[in-house]
């Protein structure tokens, strides 16, 4: 007899034989536990060093540069007035966000006028909310036009400087105050304006300097206005350079 022979391939199986389930493999699903996790330490580790960095150079930053009592009495024709330098009330200063500040009255020895010169320090976050605009009319005062913003040449560079020129009223015992003021900040490396469109780099720039000048102003608005606005560059000037030497 011949045998038949039987080819295995085509032999099929029984349609009703259980099938083997397929069972996952938990070494696959532990392995991108364990890096999703790895991921998460990560990014939380590294989230908590870039706070821990900002941390430390906040603080690192609540100090000023260079102690700011050291600042000239004298700039070109612009001399102090013995006597009549002032601080701050700690509360005021503690609420103004400076850390470190100095109000001095300046006068021109060959105009006779005077100003009014407040350079403060502060971690930036704090100080930069703290304009005229908000501090004047807290005080009594009315912000009223002719407002500007003007850069002021700095001596010995081709920068500039951007501050703003605003002016306020306020009536007392029968008389009228006008105070013309200037204001601008010092925060990585630039004189500027509107610090609420630059809060992002206060974290890497956490110290910023502000400062402010004010003088009484004419009752007929007829004010030279080149004498102080040389000075505002004496002061830039002189702020600079110190804070160049210290590095």
């Amino acid at each position: 007899m011949n045998e038949t022979s039987i080819n295995p391939a085509a032999v099929s199986e029984p349609h009703d034989r259980p099938q083997s389930p397929v069972k996952p493999n938990p070494g696959f699903e532990w392995t991108w536990i364990l890096l999703v996790a790895m991921f998460l330490g990560m990014s939380g580790g590294f989230r908590y060093w870039r706070d821990w960095q900002f941390s430390s150079l906040s603080k690192e930053s609540e100090r000023p540069p260079f102690a700011l009592k050291e600042f000239p009495k004298a700039l070109g024709d612009w001399h102090e007035i013995e006597g009549l330098e002032t601080t701050l009330d700690p509360e005021i200063a503690r609420i103004a966000g400076t850390s470190e500040h100095l109000i001095r009255t300046y006068t021109n020895e060959k105009s006779g006028e005077s100003v009014i010169v407040m350079l403060l320090y502060g971690l930036a976050q704090l100080i930069s909310t703290h304009t005229p605009t908000i501090c004047y009319p807290a005080a009594g005062f009315k912000n009223v036009p002719p407002s500007r913003v003007v850069d002021i040449p700095i001596p010995e560079s081709t920068a500039k400087a951007r501050f703003r020129e605003e002016h306020f009223l306020k009536y007392s015992a029968g008389t009228v105050i006008h105070e013309q003021v200037y204001h601008s900040f010092r925060n990585a490396g630039d004189w500027t304006l509107d610090m609420e469109t630059r809060w992002k780099s206060f974290r890497r720039n956490p110290g910023m300097f502000k400062v402010q000048v004010q003088r009484r102003a004419a009752a007929d608005g007829n004010t030279d206005n080149a004498a102080v606005e040389e000075f505002l560059g004496k002061i830039v000037h002189e702020v600079d350079r110190r804070l160049a030497a210290g590095r």
